[in-house]
């Protein structure tokens, strides 16, 4: 008998199915994800937020109609990415430096991608024997600074400047560092006849001296603030300009009365911290002399000190957290002035949990009692990759939810950026009578920051 050698490139599609027919196998197991694959897009295109076939429908989540809300828990569906995964939740928390000035670290919690920065320099001391008050600590204010989940932040939260009784320019406030962010430290007031330091707020002029200047920087994406101190005056009433404030500018002396304190700045969701119901970075009052019937300035409001009024007392320290100016001391030699506030560093966070979704549709009426069921989904990684059966479960009802059988997930491949999973010819596991109400259950587990898995479409067939 002759044999025939049939080559492998004379093998067509055409004579597969052809063969496959012949013995009657056909294969439908591609026709249908095919069919699913083109209901999602019929869908998508139209905008249906359903699209029923016969014994098939279809959902790519245009809304949530198709979803029972009731059934399902923690599902949150992307309105603009058109997809449903494990809902991610977790409450407001405050991480706070202030205890100790210095530096350190900070490691940024799982899930948490920015956080709220308050970061508040410490303020300068106050001038010596007719001077002016401490400039408040300069202050950054980022209300959504990017970070990354385990990430080490460098943390600074700089020293008030030291009282003084040397007739110089007190010292200046020490910088406070979150990251890229530096709020720089208060100018020292300037003591008897000279001018102030610069800083974040300037110094008051000591008698017949100029204000400092403020230097705080811009820091990209964030709000800053500091001002300028107030010029003290010459005779014959020698009084002394106040330190600058966050929010507003040392005053200037006037005539027998030194300049107050510019007034701090109070932040809304930090009023839990510095002084006054929240306020950071008042400046120091201008000193008293008692050479003449003069009266001392007042701290600004956020932790900035008083003058002093006593000629021979030691000048007020400003409030510790607060960036404050110092208060100046009075006109004798032997006794120092008001030490600036240590600053602050606040930040404002939600850290982030990732539950588990379980997404249950609502039923379809079946014409007929069904005993397999089929499912074709599609999916995408937010993070980390699904596994199959493992992460991502899928099951079926032909009784309204009362029994399941869980469906086998096979990947086949991806559409576009969709991953494919499909599950077919399963039986149904229970004994069921009419109405024959078809739903789909599915499953993800194990979500967390470092894995997430959205439900981008689902079709569900039965025979």
């Amino acid at each position: 008998m002759a044999r025939t050698t049939i080559r492998t490139e004379d093998i067509t599609a055409d004579a597969v199915t052809s063969a496959k027919i012949a013995a009657g196998a056909v294969d439908t197991t591609g026709l249908e994800d095919d069919i699913a694959l083109l209901g999602f897009r019929v869908a998508s295109n139209g905008s249906l937020a359903k699209y029923n076939l016969v014994d098939q429908t279809v959902d790519d989540f245009q809304d949530t109609s198709g979803v029972d809300a009731s059934a399902s828990t923690n599902e949150n569906r992307d309105a603009s990415g058109k997809y449903y995964s494990g809902a991610v939740e977790g409450s407001p928390t405050y991480t706070v430096f202030n205890s100790t000035p210095g530096g350190g670290t900070w490691t940024v919690p799982a899930g948490v991608t920015s956080v709220e920065a308050l970061v508040v320099a410490g303020g300068g001391a106050g001038g010596w024997m007719y001077g002016g008050g401490g400039g408040a600590g300069g202050i950054v204010h980022h209300t959504s600074f990017a970070t990354t989940p385990a990430a080490s932040v460098t943390v600074t939260v700089g020293a008030g400047g030291a009282g003084s009784n040397s007739a110089v320019a007190a010292p200046s406030g020490a910088d406070s560092v979150f990251s890229t962010m530096t709020a720089k430290g208060g100018g020292g007031g300037g003591s008897n006849e000279n001018d102030a330091a610069d800083g974040g707020s300037g110094g008051g002029g000591g008698m017949v001296a100029d204000g400092g200047a403020t230097t705080q920087p811009a820091v990209s994406g964030a709000t800053v603030y500091g001002n300028a101190g107030g010029d003290g005056e010459s005779g014959p009433d020698y009084t002394a300009g106040g330190g600058g404030g966050a929010a507003a500018a040392g005053q200037d002396s006037n005539g027998n009365v030194s300049g107050s304190g510019g007034a701090g700045k109070q932040f809304a969701n930090f009023t839990s911290y510095g002084e006054s119901s929240g306020y950071f970075g008042g400046g120091g009052g201008g000193a008293y002399n008692s050479a003449y019937a003069t009266t001392a300035g007042t701290g600004g409001i956020g932790g900035g000190a008083n003058g002093r009024e006593i000629a021979s007392g030691a000048g007020y320290a400003a409030t510790a957290n607060t960036g404050g100016g110092g208060g100046a001391s009075g006109n004798t030699s032997s006794i120092y002035s008001g030490a600036g506030g240590s600053g602050f560093v606040g930040l404002l966070y939600t850290p982030q949990s990732y539950d588990d979704m379980t997404l249950v549709s609502t039923t379809t009426a079946a014409q007929a009692a069904p005993t397999k069921g089929d499912i074709v989904l599609t999916y995408t990684n937010g993070a980390g990759t699904t596994t199959l059966d493992t992460d991502l479960t899928a099951e079926i009802s032909a009784d309204g939810g009362s029994t399941w059988t869980a469906l086998a997930l096979a990947s086949e491949g991806s559409t576009g950026s969709h991953n494919i999973a499909t599950s077919h010819d399963v039986t149904i596991s229970s004994t069921i009578t009419a109405p024959y109400n078809m739903a789909y259950r599915i499953k993800t587990l194990n979500q967390s920051v470092s894995k997430t898995t959205r439900i981008q479409a689902v079709s569900l067939g039965w025979s």
